[in-house]
């Protein structure tokens, strides 16, 4: 039976000398305890485990969810309890890559120490189900809610079935030119990924510039094929999500600004298990056009400009180490978050900032750095950049066999570049400018993330598409007209084509119809007004 656990272990790590060190002890504990030997104290499943679980693991490892396995009941984590507590004790999961500075962020769903001894002493004990009492939490129940709803702009991408692919991962960019009567500031961001089974990423810019238009014209598919950025040095990032991550908010009187007219392109990262899957994501944007504090997203520590010992070049079977540097050129500015982004063979990622006397100030520091889990750290409270202040950036990567991220086996030269198999080095800063007494705002002052149910708070998560406010465009694709269905009044429409051209701009009290039939056949936004709000659509006319 302890042969079969430690097959188990083996066959989900590569360096299986680890893992024999780390359960060593536990095997050993497990071999002599039985369960006459429960002790009061002992943690069980009801009691104290389900609800860690259900709050820091089942949001994505539901029959639903991204992750490859369902983790919601007892039996489900019972059967797998050795692999869990290996994850946990590596830092792997729950996905936080972030470790420093600690708790300092919004959101961070990591584990504290308390819950890891729990867990432990529950594996230690031979996981008990009920030792106290309590009834079964039973599983946990996500609900498909949006907490912005009647958002101001809905940007809705087509329905997409992931085809096969020739590499291990697809980054699909859709494009949606805006018409705006006005330009407007970004409050909050929610992303509802139509299938969690498909969507590892979201990322959404915003782009003045016809580049994108004339990417997505050339491509013959719906939308385009893009990786690392949307292909136009033009691009401005506002914002993003991943699993397990909530709308972003910024704070009270802060916001992005976004151009009256522009192109919003949604980068879409579907991983290799999603083939087959169908996608219908949509984001819901809070929008304002009073005058806010302006938040910039900008990567201030880049592998361009910032490079202390640039190139980034990473010759085969070397471990190298990166630096970079940014001085910052004003008088203050207040960081609010910070996003760190490299690729496969990086192996650790950190950010600082050096005051003149040597203090230093942790920004982030990831020290087992994972492409798949980037994340956009937001601050609970902001950190001031005072002016003549350095900005450090760290990076370290690996080209050797001992990293198995490594796409080349065996390891060849890796050089700067947006592929897969190619390396980047950047730190996106969300900046403002200073104004005076932002050393005392708070915007976050939870000491933990909120748990499930009993434990307060409340965990939810997308299990099935909603039809953004109820409008609904038919036939797709279309032949001579389109019907437009809608619980509110749609005053106005509009119809760009793959290049950004505006085709038509229709106006009238209700529209409920739209006559095509002069357009040639293609992918074509369609942009439509209700009520001072608007949505983005794709749609198909033969």
């Amino acid at each position: 039976m302890l042969q079969s656990h430690l097959y188990n272990l083996f066959i989900f790590k590569h360096n299986i000398k680890a893992v024999i060190n780390r359960y060593i002890l536990l095997l050993i504990s497990l071999f002599f305890l039985i369960p006459d030997c429960y002790t009061q104290d002992s943690p069980d499943w009801n009691r104290d485990v389900s609800c860690i679980i259900h709050s820091h693991c089942s949001s994505c490892h539901n029959d639903n969810g991204v992750a490859p396995f369902s983790l919601t009941d007892y039996d489900d984590v019972f059967n797998r309890r050795f692999l869990v507590m290996d994850n946990i004790l590596s830092g792997e999961m729950p996905p936080w890559p972030a470790k420093f500075p600690e708790r300092a962020f919004i959101g961070d769903h990591s584990l504290s120490d308390e819950e890891i001894k729990i867990l432990e002493d529950w594996i230690v004990a031979g996981a008990p189900e009920s030792l106290h009492g309590f009834d079964s939490p039973g599983e946990p129940v996500f609900e498909n809610t949006e907490q912005y709803p009647d958002a101001d702009l809905v940007i809705e991408l087509p329905e997409y079935k992931v085809p096969p692919l020739s590499d291990n991962d697809l980054y699909k960019c859709f494009v949606f030119p805006v018409d705006m009567p006005q330009d407007v500031f970004v409050k909050a961001i929610e992303v509802i990924p139509g299938n969690p089974r498909a969507v590892h990423h979201v990322l959404l810019y915003h782009d003045t510039s016809n580049i994108p238009n004339q990417l997505d014209a050339a491509d013959p598919e719906i939308g385009y094929t893009c990786f690392g950025g949307i292909g136009s040095n033009n691009a401005q990032l506002i914002g993003g999500w991943a699993p397990g991550g909530n709308p972003q908010v910024f704070p009270e009187n802060m916001g992005i600004r976004i151009p009256a007219k522009t192109n919003l392109v949604v980068q879409v990262h579907y991983p290799e298990y999603a083939v087959g899957e169908v996608d219908q994501t949509h984001i819901n944007l809070e929008l304002t056009t009073e005058d806010q504090r302006e938040i910039f997203v900008l990567p201030v520590l880049n592998h361009f400009t910032a490079m202390v010992n640039g190139p980034l070049v990473i010759p085969a079977n070397e471990l190298k180490e990166f630096f970079q540097l940014w001085t910052v050129p004003f008088a203050k500015l207040t960081l609010i978050g910070i996003a760190p982004h490299a690729h496969l063979i990086c192996t650790e990622m950190e950010a600082w900032a050096e005051k003149p006397n040597g203090e230093r100030i942790d920004l982030v520091h990831t020290p087992k750095w994972d492409f798949d889990w980037q994340k956009f750290y937001g601050y609970k409270r902001p950190i001031i950049l005072e002016g003549g202040m350095q900005v450090y950036g760290r990076a370290v990567y690996d080209n050797t066999v001992n990293n198995h991220h490594n796409p080349n086996n065996p390891p060849s030269l890796i050089t700067l570049g947006e592929d897969t198999d190619e390396e980047m080095m950047l730190f996106f800063l969300t900046i403002t400018a200073y104004q005076s007494g932002d050393e005392n705002l708070v915007f976050d002052s939870s000491s933990h993330f909120d748990h499930y149910d009993d434990c307060g708070g409340l965990l939810s998560n997308t299990t099935e598409l909603v039809e953004s406010n109820g409008i609904v465009l038919f036939p797709n694709p279309a032949d001579d007209y389109i019907l437009i269905e809608s619980r509110d009044r749609i005053d106005r429409v509009i119809v760009y084509d793959a290049s950004g051209r505006k085709l038509i701009d229709e106006r009238g009290e209700v529209i409920k119809r739209l006559d095509v039939n002069n357009l040639e056949p293609g992918v074509f936004a369609i942009q439509l007004f209700y009520g001072g709000k608007s949505t983005v659509k794709l749609q198909s006319i033969n």
